[in-house]
């Protein structure tokens, strides 16, 4: 019995998986307008799911209400950062206040927009690169590598868990084994373009190595406030969350090794 449950949930996992990528490289590959609404949907789910983690709102209309001045923040972004900034310091300022939240969770409070808006920002502006499709094809596919063959990798050959008061599935098979295979992508992808083979090893290992990063940090803050999945909106993930996890904070690298590099 317990095998088919697991049988199952690898299964949705996978169909999910696919539902995902497919949904991710219409937006990259369609208009401006699309990608823009795309990723205002995935900002306003993400933010809900952090709303319902770090704060302990009474009325669906609050979440609601949080998660779309986030969206609002974004889409100032990408129209005038001055904007936007003005529009976050006073969300800003209103929870810094509050009475409400804990010390704890206050900061959780004030990291949201941050942590939920710049990853899609960044990434936005890389798209209108030159070779931007390029780059985030490529930085995509580390991600999901990273992901999709640590989880397979850990599952296969077990052994001693990575940080097991954080995430007690995760190995270091899984984590060496999903930077190795993610490493080899980059290279293919890199060789394919007939881009430089040695940036491929070397962007391809720090952004694999965040990517985790990313995964235990969101792992983190679940155990901090007591819950295993950010939400059930993806079958066999969890939540929008448990999902992008290890694209919130690798696409902060790329963004820096980018404008650093270039």
């Amino acid at each position: 019995m317990s095998d088919k449950i697991i049988n199952n949930n690898g299964f949705l996992r996978i169909l999910s998986s696919i539902i995902l990528i497919s949904i991710a490289l219409f937006g990259i590959f369609m208009n401006d307008k699309f990608l823009i609404f795309s990723l205002c949907v995935i900002v306003f789910l993400a933010t809900y799911e952090w709303v319902v983690i770090t704060e302990d709102l009474n009325t669906q209309i609050l979440k609601y209400t949080k998660s779309i001045f986030n969206v609002i923040i974004f889409m100032l972004s990408l129209l005038s950062f001055q904007f936007s900034l003005i529009f976050f310091i006073i969300i800003f300022l209103i929870n810094l206040f509050s009475k409400n939240l804990s010390r704890v969770n206050k900061l959780f409070v004030l990291l949201g927009p941050v942590y939920l808006c710049l990853p899609f920002i960044f990434l936005y502006e890389i798209r209108h690169l030159n070779n931007g499709l390029d780059i985030i094809l490529w930085f995509l596919l580390i991600v999901w590598s990273t992901d999709t063959f640590s989880y397979i990798c850990g599952k296969n050959f077990g052994g001693k868990k990575l940080c097991p008061s954080l995430s007690p599935n995760k190995t270091w098979s899984g984590f060496i084994f999903g930077i190795l295979l993610a490493i080899l992508i980059s290279i293919i992808c890199c060789y394919i373009k007939e881009y430089s083979l040695l940036n491929g090893l070397i962007f391809g290992l720090i952004l694999a190595v965040f990517t985790q990063f990313g995964d235990l940090f969101e792992s983190w803050v679940k155990r901090k406030h007591s819950i295993k999945d950010s939400g059930k909106f993806l079958p066999g993930h969890g939540g929008v969350l448990d999902r992008l996890d290890g694209l919130m904070l690798s696409s902060l690298i790329l963004y820096i090794g980018y404008i650093f590099y270039v």
